[in-house]
C-alpha cells in the first residue's frame, strides 16, 4: 500500500522479524508456553497501522490469550501473500485488491476479518490547484501520477482514468516502489500523488507546506466503496489452526477498541514500540485517528466481512480485467473466527 516512506526502507534488514516489544526475563518462560505466531505486515517497515498489533502486545491482550506474536516484514509489498501461501508466516495484512488477485492465481489464501471498512484512497494535489472530480478530463490529460506499483493503486487508477475518459497513454503514471509519493508531489516532480488519507494528509501537515492539500476521492470518480485492508492466513493453516486465529482477532479485536478509545495513548505505544521507523509521534497519531473511523461498519462493527464487499470487489476487478471471473464470495473469506 502507499506510504510515505521516511527511510522505512533501510530498516528492513533489522526488522525483517521482530518482537512487539522487548520480552522481559521475568515474563520469558510464560512466553516460552504461548502458541508462536508470525504476522507478516504489508510493508516493509512498521507505520501506525500496526497500532492495534502494538497494543496487544504492550496492553497484554495477546498474553491474555495465550499467543507470542512476532511481526516479519516483508522486503516488498507484494510478498506478504506469499509468505502467508509458503507458511512462512501464519497470520498477515493485505489489501482485498491483493486477495482478489491472489485467488484469481490460484493462492490457497483466505480473509479472516476486515481491518479497515470503506476506501479512503485518494488523488491529491498540491495546495491551488483546482482539480475536481467534475473537470478530471482537463485535469489530468497529459500529467504525471505517482504510483508506488501495488496492486491497490492499480486497480484504482483505472476508475479515475475512465472517470476522466482518458486511457492510460493520456496520462504519465510514475511508477517509483522505493520513492517518495507526497515529496515528488510537493517537490513538483508529479503532478498527482496516490495514497490514502490517512498517510498522505498527516505527510502534508508534518512537511509545514501552506494551504490545503487538493483529494480527489477514488469513490466520488467510480471506484469501488469497499474495505482496503484485511487480516488472512493460508487455507490449511485457519484449517490447522483455526482456535489460534480466533484467538489472535480475540485480542486484536480487544486492543483496536482500546486503540479507538485512546488514540493518544495507543499513537504513543507505536512510537515506543517502533522509535526507529522514520516516522514521528505526530505523524503516528494523526495518522492513526484518521484511521479509527473507517475501522467500523455503518453497525458499528469491527472486522465482519460481507458477500457484498466481496462481489463488489470482484466486479470491479474484472472489469479493469485486473482478474479473469468472479468467484462466490466464500472463495475469499470466512467470518467463522471473528471474536
Amino acid at each position: 500500500m502507499n506510504r510515505r516512506r521516511l527511510g522505512a526502507l533501510a530498516l528492513v534488514a533489522t526488522l525483517a522479524v521482530s518482537p512487539l516489544a522487548v520480552v522481559s526475563a521475568s515474563s520469558a518462560a510464560s512466553a516460552a508456553t504461548r502458541t508462536n505466531v508470525t504476522f507478516a505486515y504489508d510493508f516493509p517497515g512498521p507505520d501506525f497501522e500496526l497500532t492495534p498489533l502494538v497494543v496487544a502486545q504492550d496492553r497484554g491482550y495477546f498474553a491474555a490469550a495465550g499467543l507470542n506474536v512476532k511481526i516479519a516484514f516483508p522486503p516488498n509489498t507484494s510478498t506478504t501473500t506469499r509468505m502467508l501461501a509458503t507458511g512462512s508466516a501464519d497470520i498477515g495484512f493485505i489489501t482485498t485488491t491483493d486477495m482478489g488477485v491472489a485467488i484469481n492465481a490460484g493462492a490457497p489464501v483466505l480473509s479472516v476479518a476486515n481491518y479497515s471498512m470503506r476506501n479512503n484512497w485518494a488523488l491529491f494535489a498540491k495546495p491551488g490547484s483546482s482539480v475536481t472530480a467534475k473537470n478530471l478530463k482537463t485535469q489530468l490529460k497529459g500529467k504525471r501520477i505517482f504510483s508506488y506499483g501495488d496492486t491497490w493503486t492499480e486497480a484504482m487508477l483505472p476508475f479515475v482514468l475512465r472517470a476522466a475518459g482518458l486511457s492510460a497513454s493520456q496520462v504519465k503514471i510514475v511508477t517509483d516502489p522505493t520513492g517518495n509519493d507526497l515529496t515528488s508531489l510537493l517537490q513538483g516532480r508529479v503532478d498527482y500523488s496516490t495514497s490514502t488519507t490517512n498517510y498522505e494528509i498527516p505527510g502534508f501537515v508534518g512537511s509545514k507546506t501552506k494551504g490545503n492539500l487538493v483529494t480527489v476521492l477514488g469513490t466520488a470518480v467510480g471506484a469501488p466503496d469497499v474495505p482496503i485492508w484485511v487480516y488472512a492466513t493460508a487455507k490449511s493453516y485457519a484449517s490447522a489452526h483455526g482456535a489460534t486465529v480466533k484467538a489472535f482477532l480475540s485480542a486484536v479485536k480487544k486492543a483496536t477498541i482500546w486503540a479507538a478509545k485512546n488514540p493518544t495513548a495507543a499513537a504513543a505505544d507505536f512510537s515506543k514500540a517502533y522509535p526507529k521507523s522514520g516516522y514521528t509521534n505526530a505523524y503516528n497519531q494523526l495518522g492513526w485517528k484518521l484511521t479509527i473511523p473507517y475501522l467500523t461498519n455503518s453497525k458499528g462493527q469491527y472486522f465482519t466481512q460481507t458477500d457484498a464487499q466481496w462481489t463488489t470487489l470482484a466486479k470491479a476487478l474484472k472489469s479493469i480485467k485486473l482478474i479473469s471471473s468472479v468467484p462466490s464470495p466464500s472463495t475469499y473469506y470466512t467470518n467463522k473466527f471473528l471474536p
